[in-house]
């Protein structure tokens, strides 16, 4: 599913919203940032535990955000080859996201 169909679907979950984020679009729980797809890496960044995101670069799923040469240390990118699985990606961040 790709990223803006995923998005069509979420949104209407309780408290999900549109966004933006680095002039680009996102989507937040209650304010907060949980994805958004970055075209510079052609990639969808999620925001997840830093245990999870350890785990999908340690398994090549995932790749570390450091776009202000600063690790983001709850945020992941996902590669578009990856994009059949970003609605479950996305899931996981909305989980996160409500569990913090």
């Amino acid at each position: 599913m790709s990223y803006e169909q995923v998005v069509n679907k979420i949104i209407r979950e309780n408290d999900v919203e549109q966004s933006t984020m680095m002039k680009t679009p996102c989507l937040r729980y209650k304010g907060g940032f949980i994805a958004m797809m970055f075209e510079k890496e052609n990639s969808l960044i999620i925001k997840v535990s830093p245990e999870r995101v350890d785990e999908l670069i340690a398994n090549g799923k995932g790749s570390e955000f450091n776009f202000t040469k600063k690790r983001f240390k709850e945020w992941v990118l996902i590669p578009s080859k990856s994009e059949n699985l970003y609605e479950s990606y996305i899931l996981e961040a909305l989980k996160y996201a409500k569990n913090k």
